[in-house]
Protein backbone atom coordinates (compact mmCIF):
# COMPACT_ATOMS: atom_id res chain seq x y z
CA UNK A 1 0.00 0.00 0.00
CA UNK A 2 1.45 3.48 -0.94
CA UNK A 3 -0.73 6.04 -0.12
CA UNK A 4 -3.77 7.13 2.28
CA UNK A 5 -4.78 10.38 1.35
CA UNK A 6 -5.52 13.45 4.05
CA UNK A 7 -8.50 14.46 4.48
CA UNK A 8 -6.74 16.22 7.39
CA UNK A 9 -5.42 19.30 5.33
CA UNK A 10 -8.60 20.25 4.01
CA UNK A 11 -10.33 20.26 7.46
CA UNK A 12 -7.15 22.36 8.70
CA UNK A 13 -8.25 24.78 5.55
CA UNK A 14 -11.61 25.15 6.61
CA UNK A 15 -10.75 25.61 10.52
CA UNK A 16 -8.75 28.46 9.35
CA UNK A 17 -10.33 31.80 8.04
CA UNK A 18 -9.45 32.37 4.52
CA UNK A 19 -8.31 35.65 3.12
CA UNK A 20 -7.30 37.71 0.17
CA UNK A 21 -7.02 35.97 -3.09
CA UNK A 22 -4.88 39.20 -4.20
CA UNK A 23 -1.99 37.42 -2.58
CA UNK A 24 -0.99 35.00 -5.79
CA UNK A 25 0.98 36.57 -8.66
CA UNK A 26 -1.04 34.49 -11.26
CA UNK A 27 -4.10 35.62 -12.72
CA UNK A 28 -7.21 33.50 -10.89
CA UNK A 29 -9.57 32.22 -13.47
CA UNK A 30 -12.48 34.01 -11.17
CA UNK A 31 -11.49 37.49 -10.56
CA UNK A 32 -11.27 38.35 -7.12
CA UNK A 33 -13.11 40.50 -4.68
CA UNK A 34 -11.03 43.49 -4.60
CA UNK A 35 -10.90 43.98 -0.18
CA UNK A 36 -8.97 47.16 -0.28
CA UNK A 37 -11.27 49.15 -2.60
CA UNK A 38 -13.96 48.60 -0.28
CA UNK A 39 -13.35 49.50 2.40
CA UNK A 40 -13.81 52.98 4.54
CA UNK A 41 -11.82 53.72 7.69
CA UNK A 42 -9.45 52.48 9.61
CA UNK A 43 -8.22 48.30 9.08
CA UNK A 44 -8.62 46.36 12.43
CA UNK A 45 -5.45 43.56 11.59
CA UNK A 46 -5.52 40.06 13.83
CA UNK A 47 -2.54 37.53 13.27
CA UNK A 48 -2.23 33.94 14.75
CA UNK A 49 0.03 31.20 14.81
CA UNK A 50 -1.06 28.34 13.47
CA UNK A 51 0.54 24.40 15.51
CA UNK A 52 0.33 21.06 14.81
CA UNK A 53 1.16 19.66 17.85
CA UNK A 54 3.62 21.82 19.16
CA UNK A 55 5.30 22.29 16.03
CA UNK A 56 4.38 25.95 14.97
CA UNK A 57 4.07 25.10 11.10
CA UNK A 58 2.21 28.48 9.47
CA UNK A 59 0.57 31.63 10.00
CA UNK A 60 -2.78 33.17 9.36
CA UNK A 61 -3.74 37.32 9.31
CA UNK A 62 -7.41 38.42 9.04
CA UNK A 63 -8.39 41.79 8.79
CA UNK A 64 -11.33 43.64 9.01
CA UNK A 65 -12.99 47.07 7.80
CA UNK A 66 -16.06 49.19 7.77
CA UNK A 67 -17.69 49.66 3.78
CA UNK A 68 -19.60 52.96 2.74
CA UNK A 69 -22.98 51.39 3.14
CA UNK A 70 -22.50 50.10 6.72
CA UNK A 71 -21.72 46.68 5.93
CA UNK A 72 -18.25 44.89 7.20
CA UNK A 73 -15.47 43.62 5.15
CA UNK A 74 -13.08 40.61 6.16
CA UNK A 75 -10.22 39.52 4.40
CA UNK A 76 -6.62 38.03 4.94
CA UNK A 77 -4.30 34.95 4.49
CA UNK A 78 -3.25 31.50 5.66
CA UNK A 79 -0.35 29.51 4.93
CA UNK A 80 1.11 26.49 6.54
CA UNK A 81 2.79 23.26 5.60
CA UNK A 82 1.36 19.73 6.78
CA UNK A 83 3.37 16.49 5.97
CA UNK A 84 1.53 13.28 5.13
CA UNK A 85 3.52 9.77 4.82
CA UNK A 86 6.56 11.69 4.88
CA UNK A 87 5.60 14.17 2.07
CA UNK A 88 5.50 17.87 3.16
CA UNK A 89 3.30 20.05 1.48
CA UNK A 90 2.75 23.98 1.18
CA UNK A 91 -1.04 25.08 1.42
CA UNK A 92 -2.53 28.61 1.27
CA UNK A 93 -5.82 29.57 1.39
CA UNK A 94 -7.71 33.05 0.53
CA UNK A 95 -10.45 34.54 0.31
CA UNK A 96 -12.74 37.85 1.14
CA UNK A 97 -16.69 38.18 2.86
CA UNK A 98 -18.67 41.20 2.22
CA UNK A 99 -21.68 41.45 4.88
CA UNK A 100 -24.59 44.21 4.85
CA UNK A 101 -25.95 46.69 7.62
CA UNK A 102 -27.30 44.11 9.14
CA UNK A 103 -24.39 41.73 9.18
CA UNK A 104 -25.80 39.14 6.92
CA UNK A 105 -23.59 37.69 4.02
CA UNK A 106 -24.07 39.36 1.34
CA UNK A 107 -21.25 38.23 -1.24
CA UNK A 108 -17.45 35.85 -0.76
CA UNK A 109 -14.93 34.34 -2.45
CA UNK A 110 -12.27 31.70 -1.66
CA UNK A 111 -9.00 30.30 -2.67
CA UNK A 112 -7.55 26.60 -2.21
CA UNK A 113 -3.95 26.18 -3.16
CA UNK A 114 -2.30 22.65 -2.29
CA UNK A 115 -0.49 22.75 -4.75
CA UNK A 116 -3.57 22.27 -6.94
CA UNK A 117 -5.65 25.59 -7.35
CA UNK A 118 -9.30 25.65 -6.48
CA UNK A 119 -10.90 29.08 -6.53
CA UNK A 120 -14.24 30.22 -5.82
CA UNK A 121 -16.90 32.83 -6.30
CA UNK A 122 -20.52 32.97 -4.09
CA UNK A 123 -22.91 35.21 -3.19
CA UNK A 124 -26.30 35.17 -1.22
CA UNK A 125 -29.38 35.09 -2.94
CA UNK A 126 -33.19 34.57 -2.27
CA UNK A 127 -32.84 31.07 -0.91
CA UNK A 128 -29.54 29.44 -2.04
CA UNK A 129 -26.06 30.11 -2.27
CA UNK A 130 -24.72 30.84 -5.53
CA UNK A 131 -21.40 29.35 -5.76
CA UNK A 132 -18.95 29.59 -8.75
CA UNK A 133 -16.16 27.10 -8.83
CA UNK A 134 -13.16 26.72 -11.06
CA UNK A 135 -10.44 24.43 -10.84
CA UNK A 136 -8.37 22.88 -14.04
CA UNK A 137 -9.20 25.33 -16.56
CA UNK A 138 -12.96 24.63 -16.25
CA UNK A 139 -15.62 26.52 -13.89
CA UNK A 140 -18.91 24.93 -12.50
CA UNK A 141 -21.92 26.48 -10.91
CA UNK A 142 -23.68 25.29 -7.74
CA UNK A 143 -26.56 26.27 -5.96
CA UNK A 144 -27.04 25.09 -2.12
CA UNK A 145 -30.03 26.17 -0.72
CA UNK A 146 -30.47 28.13 2.70
CA UNK A 147 -33.15 29.56 4.69
CA UNK A 148 -31.07 32.60 5.33
CA UNK A 149 -27.74 33.73 5.16
CA UNK A 150 -25.09 32.01 6.95
CA UNK A 151 -21.80 32.60 8.53
CA UNK A 152 -18.50 32.27 6.97
CA UNK A 153 -14.92 31.06 9.02
CA UNK A 154 -13.65 34.40 8.42
CA UNK A 155 -17.20 36.23 10.04
CA UNK A 156 -17.62 33.98 12.75
CA UNK A 157 -15.82 36.09 15.44
CA UNK A 158 -18.64 38.80 14.30
CA UNK A 159 -20.93 36.42 16.09
CA UNK A 160 -19.63 36.73 19.93
CA UNK A 161 -19.90 40.58 19.65
CA UNK A 162 -22.62 42.52 21.03
CA UNK A 163 -23.54 39.24 23.18
CA UNK A 164 -23.02 39.12 26.99
CA UNK A 165 -21.32 35.66 27.37
CA UNK A 166 -22.11 33.28 30.40
CA UNK A 167 -20.78 29.62 30.77
CA UNK A 168 -23.59 27.44 29.87
CA UNK A 169 -25.33 29.63 27.46
CA UNK A 170 -25.98 28.07 24.07
CA UNK A 171 -26.82 29.44 20.81
CA UNK A 172 -27.08 28.28 17.16
CA UNK A 173 -25.88 29.85 13.33
CA UNK A 174 -26.57 28.80 10.50
CA UNK A 175 -22.94 27.78 8.90
CA UNK A 176 -21.49 27.43 5.82
CA UNK A 177 -17.85 25.79 4.49
CA UNK A 178 -17.39 26.90 0.91
CA UNK A 179 -14.41 24.69 0.66
CA UNK A 180 -16.18 20.98 1.41
CA UNK A 181 -19.71 22.96 0.68
CA UNK A 182 -20.95 21.71 3.89
CA UNK A 183 -24.12 23.77 4.92
CA UNK A 184 -25.52 23.23 8.56
CA UNK A 185 -26.35 24.92 11.73
CA UNK A 186 -23.04 25.50 14.30
CA UNK A 187 -24.01 25.20 17.78
CA UNK A 188 -21.66 27.24 19.99
CA UNK A 189 -21.61 26.67 23.62
CA UNK A 190 -19.67 29.10 26.33
CA UNK A 191 -18.57 26.17 28.76
CA UNK A 192 -16.33 28.07 30.92
CA UNK A 193 -14.34 31.13 31.92
CA UNK A 194 -10.49 32.14 32.24
CA UNK A 195 -8.58 34.53 33.77
CA UNK A 196 -6.70 36.19 30.91
CA UNK A 197 -3.17 38.00 31.29
CA UNK A 198 -4.75 41.71 31.28
CA UNK A 199 -7.17 40.45 34.32
CA UNK A 200 -10.38 40.69 31.97
CA UNK A 201 -12.14 37.42 32.01
CA UNK A 202 -12.20 34.89 28.87
CA UNK A 203 -14.65 32.77 27.38
CA UNK A 204 -13.80 28.99 26.17
CA UNK A 205 -16.61 28.49 23.48
CA UNK A 206 -17.16 25.27 22.01
CA UNK A 207 -18.46 25.14 18.19
CA UNK A 208 -20.01 21.75 16.98
CA UNK A 209 -20.09 21.64 12.80
CA UNK A 210 -20.99 18.61 10.89
CA UNK A 211 -20.10 16.56 13.69
CA UNK A 212 -16.47 17.98 14.41
CA UNK A 213 -16.20 19.87 17.22
CA UNK A 214 -13.64 22.97 17.94
CA UNK A 215 -13.03 24.73 20.95
CA UNK A 216 -11.94 28.81 20.80
CA UNK A 217 -11.00 31.07 23.90
CA UNK A 218 -12.53 35.00 23.25
CA UNK A 219 -11.97 37.88 25.06
CA UNK A 220 -15.15 40.63 26.38
CA UNK A 221 -15.03 41.75 22.75
CA UNK A 222 -15.59 39.02 20.86
CA UNK A 223 -12.01 38.55 19.26
CA UNK A 224 -10.53 35.15 19.10
CA UNK A 225 -7.02 34.58 21.26
CA UNK A 226 -6.86 30.27 20.84
CA UNK A 227 -8.32 27.95 19.07
CA UNK A 228 -8.18 24.37 19.40
CA UNK A 229 -9.24 21.37 17.10
CA UNK A 230 -8.38 17.76 16.02
CA UNK A 231 -5.03 15.90 16.13
CA UNK A 232 -3.86 18.97 18.18
CA UNK A 233 -4.41 21.08 15.59
CA UNK A 234 -4.68 24.82 17.18
CA UNK A 235 -4.06 28.83 16.15
CA UNK A 236 -2.84 31.43 18.86
CA UNK A 237 -3.01 35.24 18.91
CA UNK A 238 0.73 36.60 18.44
CA UNK A 239 2.17 39.31 16.84
CA UNK A 240 2.97 39.83 13.25
CA UNK A 241 6.40 38.77 13.86
CA UNK A 242 5.59 35.36 16.30
CA UNK A 243 3.04 34.29 13.88
CA UNK A 244 5.59 34.16 11.15
CA UNK A 245 8.45 32.46 12.66
CA UNK A 246 7.63 29.60 11.53
CA UNK A 247 9.63 26.37 12.65
CA UNK A 248 12.17 25.01 10.13
CA UNK A 249 11.95 21.28 10.63
CA UNK A 250 9.15 18.99 9.23
CA UNK A 251 5.57 19.09 10.66
CA UNK A 252 4.05 16.61 12.20
CA UNK A 253 3.11 13.94 9.92
CA UNK A 254 -1.32 14.01 10.23
CA UNK A 255 -1.69 10.01 8.56
CA UNK A 256 0.26 9.07 11.67
CA UNK A 257 -1.83 11.73 14.90
CA UNK A 258 -5.29 10.45 12.34
CA UNK A 259 -4.56 6.81 13.02
CA UNK A 260 -7.07 4.79 15.76
CA UNK A 261 -4.88 2.15 17.16
CA UNK A 262 -5.93 -1.46 16.68
CA UNK A 263 -6.15 -4.14 19.91
CA UNK A 264 -5.15 -7.44 18.02
CA UNK A 265 -3.19 -8.59 15.43
CA UNK A 266 -4.26 -8.85 11.58
CA UNK A 267 -2.58 -10.89 9.67
CA UNK A 268 -2.58 -11.07 5.59
CA UNK A 269 -4.84 -7.88 5.66
CA UNK A 270 -5.26 -7.17 2.33
CA UNK A 271 -6.90 -11.42 1.69
CA UNK A 272 -9.18 -11.21 4.54
CA UNK A 273 -12.49 -11.86 3.91
CA UNK A 274 -14.22 -11.44 7.25
CA UNK A 275 -13.21 -8.70 10.07
CA UNK A 276 -15.31 -8.38 13.15
CA UNK A 277 -14.20 -5.41 15.61
CA UNK A 278 -15.40 -3.73 18.32
CA UNK A 279 -15.84 0.21 18.54
CA UNK A 280 -14.83 2.21 21.60
CA UNK A 281 -13.93 5.82 22.21
CA UNK A 282 -17.12 7.03 19.73
CA UNK A 283 -20.82 6.42 19.52
CA UNK A 284 -21.26 2.96 17.93
CA UNK A 285 -24.18 4.72 16.10
CA UNK A 286 -21.61 6.74 14.13
CA UNK A 287 -20.52 3.22 12.46
CA UNK A 288 -23.09 2.19 9.94
CA UNK A 289 -25.24 -1.08 9.75
CA UNK A 290 -25.77 -1.99 5.93
CA UNK A 291 -26.43 -5.98 5.60
CA UNK A 292 -24.95 -8.36 4.25
CA UNK A 293 -21.65 -6.50 4.11
CA UNK A 294 -20.98 -4.45 7.28
CA UNK A 295 -22.91 -5.71 9.88
CA UNK A 296 -23.00 -3.88 13.32
CA UNK A 297 -24.81 -5.24 16.41
CA UNK A 298 -24.26 -2.86 19.81
CA UNK A 299 -20.66 -2.39 19.55
CA UNK A 300 -19.58 -5.33 17.42
CA UNK A 301 -19.26 -4.59 13.61
CA UNK A 302 -18.48 -7.51 10.74
CA UNK A 303 -17.33 -6.92 7.59
CA UNK A 304 -17.16 -9.50 4.98
CA UNK A 305 -16.35 -9.64 1.32
CA UNK A 306 -18.61 -11.12 -0.95
CA UNK A 307 -17.87 -14.23 -3.30
CA UNK A 308 -17.44 -13.18 -7.10
CA UNK A 309 -20.01 -15.68 -7.87
CA UNK A 310 -22.36 -13.96 -5.54
CA UNK A 311 -22.01 -10.60 -7.83
CA UNK A 312 -24.70 -9.73 -10.38
CA UNK A 313 -24.79 -9.17 -13.32
CA UNK A 314 -26.80 -6.52 -14.67
CA UNK A 315 -27.23 -4.78 -17.90
CA UNK A 316 -25.62 -1.38 -18.28
CA UNK A 317 -27.69 1.34 -17.40
CA UNK A 318 -29.47 4.06 -20.03
CA UNK A 319 -28.12 7.15 -17.13
CA UNK A 320 -31.05 8.38 -15.30
CA UNK A 321 -31.45 11.02 -13.37
CA UNK A 322 -30.79 9.77 -9.66
CA UNK A 323 -28.31 10.57 -6.96
CA UNK A 324 -26.24 7.59 -7.80
CA UNK A 325 -26.17 8.17 -11.72
CA UNK A 326 -25.71 12.40 -11.60
CA UNK A 327 -22.89 14.62 -11.99
CA UNK A 328 -21.41 16.78 -9.27
CA UNK A 329 -18.68 19.04 -8.81
CA UNK A 330 -16.23 16.22 -8.01
CA UNK A 331 -17.76 13.96 -10.35
CA UNK A 332 -18.13 15.82 -13.70
CA UNK A 333 -19.92 12.21 -15.22
CA UNK A 334 -21.20 14.13 -18.43
CA UNK A 335 -18.21 16.11 -19.47
CA UNK A 336 -17.42 15.37 -22.71
CA UNK A 337 -13.83 14.08 -21.91
CA UNK A 338 -14.84 11.35 -18.94
CA UNK A 339 -17.87 10.45 -20.99
CA UNK A 340 -15.57 9.94 -23.93
CA UNK A 341 -12.59 7.65 -22.14
CA UNK A 342 -15.46 5.58 -20.19
CA UNK A 343 -16.72 4.61 -23.47
CA UNK A 344 -13.21 3.73 -24.54
CA UNK A 345 -12.63 1.92 -21.34
CA UNK A 346 -15.70 0.13 -20.76
CA UNK A 347 -15.98 -1.20 -25.01
CA UNK A 348 -17.97 -3.94 -25.59
CA UNK A 349 -18.39 -5.09 -21.82
CA UNK A 350 -21.64 -7.32 -21.56
CA UNK A 351 -23.21 -5.90 -18.70
CA UNK A 352 -22.06 -3.92 -15.59
CA UNK A 353 -20.02 -6.07 -13.56
CA UNK A 354 -17.56 -6.21 -16.42
CA UNK A 355 -17.77 -2.97 -17.25
CA UNK A 356 -16.85 -1.98 -13.31
CA UNK A 357 -13.92 -4.48 -13.47
CA UNK A 358 -12.42 -2.87 -16.41
CA UNK A 359 -12.85 0.92 -15.14
CA UNK A 360 -11.30 -0.67 -11.88
CA UNK A 361 -8.09 -1.87 -13.35
CA UNK A 362 -7.96 0.88 -15.65
CA UNK A 363 -8.12 3.48 -12.49
CA UNK A 364 -5.48 1.35 -10.47
CA UNK A 365 -2.87 1.02 -13.54
CA UNK A 366 -3.53 4.97 -15.09
CA UNK A 367 -3.06 6.76 -11.48
CA UNK A 368 0.34 7.34 -10.14
CA UNK A 369 -0.01 6.64 -6.32
CA UNK A 370 1.20 9.69 -4.46
CA UNK A 371 -0.38 11.73 -1.23
CA UNK A 372 -1.88 14.70 -2.85
CA UNK A 373 -3.61 17.61 -0.98
CA UNK A 374 -6.47 19.26 -2.21
CA UNK A 375 -10.11 19.00 -3.42
CA UNK A 376 -10.25 15.93 -5.85
CA UNK A 377 -12.37 15.82 -9.20
CA UNK A 378 -12.52 13.15 -11.92
CA UNK A 379 -11.29 15.35 -14.54
CA UNK A 380 -8.78 16.87 -13.02
CA UNK A 381 -7.58 13.41 -11.83
CA UNK A 382 -7.66 11.88 -15.02
CA UNK A 383 -5.92 14.83 -16.74
CA UNK A 384 -3.45 15.22 -13.77
CA UNK A 385 -2.71 11.00 -13.65
CA UNK A 386 -1.89 10.73 -10.30
CA UNK A 387 -3.35 11.26 -6.58
CA UNK A 388 -4.24 9.15 -4.04
CA UNK A 389 -7.80 7.70 -2.50
CA UNK A 390 -9.73 10.48 -2.87
CA UNK A 391 -7.95 10.56 -6.62
CA UNK A 392 -8.70 7.75 -7.41
CA UNK A 393 -12.49 7.28 -5.76
CA UNK A 394 -13.33 10.47 -7.92
CA UNK A 395 -12.04 8.92 -11.32
CA UNK A 396 -13.38 5.95 -10.95
CA UNK A 397 -17.13 6.97 -9.80
CA UNK A 398 -17.15 9.55 -12.48
CA UNK A 399 -16.25 7.37 -15.54
CA UNK A 400 -18.86 4.86 -13.43
CA UNK A 401 -21.59 6.99 -13.54
CA UNK A 402 -20.26 8.26 -17.49
CA UNK A 403 -20.61 4.71 -18.16
CA UNK A 404 -24.23 4.28 -16.77
CA UNK A 405 -23.00 2.48 -13.72
CA UNK A 406 -24.97 3.49 -10.72
CA UNK A 407 -21.61 4.07 -8.45
CA UNK A 408 -20.82 6.07 -5.12
CA UNK A 409 -17.95 7.18 -2.81
CA UNK A 410 -17.14 5.76 0.41
CA UNK A 411 -15.13 6.57 3.29
CA UNK A 412 -14.29 5.69 6.83
CA UNK A 413 -11.32 4.20 7.89
CA UNK A 414 -8.90 0.68 6.57
CA UNK A 415 -5.89 -1.04 8.01
CA UNK A 416 -2.69 -0.38 7.61
CA UNK A 417 0.77 -1.41 9.11
CA UNK A 418 2.96 0.88 7.43
CA UNK A 419 2.95 3.74 10.32
CA UNK A 420 1.81 0.72 13.23
CA UNK A 421 -0.94 -1.67 13.51
CA UNK A 422 -3.64 0.35 12.89
CA UNK A 423 -6.35 1.95 10.91
CA UNK A 424 -6.28 5.27 8.77
CA UNK A 425 -8.82 7.31 6.70
CA UNK A 426 -9.47 5.78 3.51
CA UNK A 427 -11.68 6.47 0.51
CA UNK A 428 -13.06 4.03 -1.84
CA UNK A 429 -15.78 3.50 -4.24
CA UNK A 430 -19.46 1.20 -3.80
CA UNK A 431 -20.99 0.23 -7.41
CA UNK A 432 -24.53 -1.42 -7.70
CA UNK A 433 -24.48 -4.62 -8.93
CA UNK A 434 -27.40 -6.71 -7.99
CA UNK A 435 -27.70 -9.95 -6.61
CA UNK A 436 -27.86 -10.51 -2.71
CA UNK A 437 -24.72 -8.42 -1.82
CA UNK A 438 -26.51 -5.09 -3.50
CA UNK A 439 -23.89 -2.31 -2.87
CA UNK A 440 -20.15 -3.76 -3.73
CA UNK A 441 -17.05 -1.99 -2.30
CA UNK A 442 -14.33 -1.68 -4.59
CA UNK A 443 -10.64 -0.52 -4.08
CA UNK A 444 -8.88 1.13 -7.23
CA UNK A 445 -6.02 2.54 -5.12
CA UNK A 446 -5.35 -0.88 -3.94
CA UNK A 447 -6.23 -2.99 -7.05
CA UNK A 448 -8.98 -4.67 -5.04
CA UNK A 449 -12.80 -5.91 -6.82
CA UNK A 450 -14.36 -6.66 -4.53
CA UNK A 451 -12.38 -4.61 -1.36
CA UNK A 452 -10.91 -6.61 1.71
CA UNK A 453 -12.55 -6.62 4.99
CA UNK A 454 -10.67 -3.89 6.35
CA UNK A 455 -12.97 -1.32 4.74
CA UNK A 456 -14.63 0.28 7.81
CA UNK A 457 -17.35 2.32 6.14
CA UNK A 458 -18.30 5.66 8.18
CA UNK A 459 -20.28 7.54 5.53
CA UNK A 460 -21.41 7.46 2.33
CA UNK A 461 -20.56 10.57 0.10
CA UNK A 462 -19.06 13.36 -1.37
CA UNK A 463 -16.59 16.18 0.74
CA UNK A 464 -19.56 17.67 2.69
CA UNK A 465 -20.31 14.33 4.63
CA UNK A 466 -16.62 12.75 4.54
CA UNK A 467 -15.47 15.43 7.23
CA UNK A 468 -17.56 13.72 9.64
CA UNK A 469 -14.86 11.44 9.83
CA UNK A 470 -12.97 14.06 11.78
CA UNK A 471 -15.45 13.60 14.44
CA UNK A 472 -13.75 10.04 15.11
CA UNK A 473 -9.87 10.78 15.01
CA UNK A 474 -8.25 11.01 18.17
CA UNK A 475 -10.98 9.42 20.26
CA UNK A 476 -12.28 5.65 17.66
CA UNK A 477 -10.62 2.60 19.23
CA UNK A 478 -10.92 -0.68 17.54
CA UNK A 479 -10.30 -4.14 19.24
CA UNK A 480 -10.12 -7.31 16.83
CA UNK A 481 -12.74 -9.63 17.56
CA UNK A 482 -12.31 -12.22 14.20
CA UNK A 483 -10.04 -12.40 11.01
CA UNK A 484 -10.21 -15.01 8.37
Amino acid sequence: MRALVVLEALFVASFLAVAALALFDAEPPLPPIDAAALSVGPTEERWQGIFVQDAHVGYAVTREAATADGGRVYSGQSAFRIAALGTSQQIATAGTAITGPDGKLRTFDFLLSAPTKLTGRGDVRDGSIHVEIAQDGEVRTIDVPVREPPVLSITLAAQFRGRTLVPGMRFQVPYFDPITMTNADATLTVESTELLANGESGYWVKTQFGGVEARRLVDAAGDTLREESAMGLRTERMTRDEAMAIDGGEPPDLVALSAAELKGTLKNARDTKVVGLRIAGVEPERIPSEPPLQTRVGDLVTISVPLLQELGHLPLAVPESSPELSPTLSIPSTHPEIVARAREIVGDAPDRLVAARRIHDFVFDYLQKVPTIGVPDGLTVLRSGRGDCNEHTALFVSLARAAGIPARIAAGLVYSDRLGNAFYYHAWPEVELGGPTGWVPVDPTFGQFPADATHLKVVTGDLDKQVQIMALMGRIRLELIEAR
